[in-house]
């Protein structure tokens, strides 16, 4: 009589790949950050994982596909965070520093994220391209800002204005909290608190 070793359940095969394919993504990120994004080869990647370069192209083509994929993992939380400036009843100097405090707390929680992120976009276009896309996505589907917007040229105004803020504080924070450069930590928040609530007339 033969005997066949069952297949593992679909259930257990599914956990297996996605921890694999985490793994690619955790140990890629700590090597952008350890060696440099450029300097990183994709059979560095798998080595460090732990498999092999064939397995690693089974869920990734390249180093921005794992990029732009975590990219699009933590979109959300980014989206969350401007929903909630959304929802504020009031855009003062001292509420929008309370939404800073937010935001750094999730710069915190994903800097490893954040530093590939603008490593990998110095060197490739289309994550560039990737993360404006990201940045003008979030912007576009602001109400609260838009309230009493006169025409769609207004309207236009105040996106591109929440756009060059948003890119703004994504430079500062990644100097204050992935770089160090935190000395005025407290100033440039404040200046930060000023211009976001300038934007909406607070």
């Amino acid at each position: 009589m033969i005997s066949h070793t069952p297949e593992p359940p679909v259930t257990d095969r599914t956990s297996k790949s996605a921890a694999t394919r985490q793994r690619f993504v955790d140990e890629a990120l700590r090597l952008f950050k350890d060696k440099g994004y450029e300097q990183t080869s994709m059979a560095q990647i798998a080595s460090a994982a732990g498999g092999s370069r064939a397995n690693l192209y089974l869920y990734f083509n390249s180093k921005p596909q794992i990029i732009m994929s975590r990219m699009q993992e933590i979109e959300a939380e980014v989206a969350d965070l401007y929903a909630i400036l959304n929802q504020m009843p009031d855009h003062t100097p001292d509420s929008m520093r309370q939404w800073l405090e937010q935001a750094r707390l999730m710069w915190v929680q994903y800097a490893a994220e954040f530093e590939a992120i603008n490593r990998a976009m110095a060197a490739e276009p289309n994550v560039l391209d990737e993360w404006l896309g990201l940045l003008r996505r979030i912007a576009s589907v602001q109400t609260t800002l838009y309230n009493g917007c006169q025409t769609e040229d207004e309207r236009q105004d105040r996106e591109v204005h929440m756009a060059t803020l948003m890119t703004s504080l994504e430079r500062n924070f990644y100097f204050l909290y992935i770089r160090g450069h935190n000395e005025r930590e407290d100033r440039v928040l404040a200046s930060l608190a000023r211009q976001w609530a300038n934007l909406f007339g607070e």
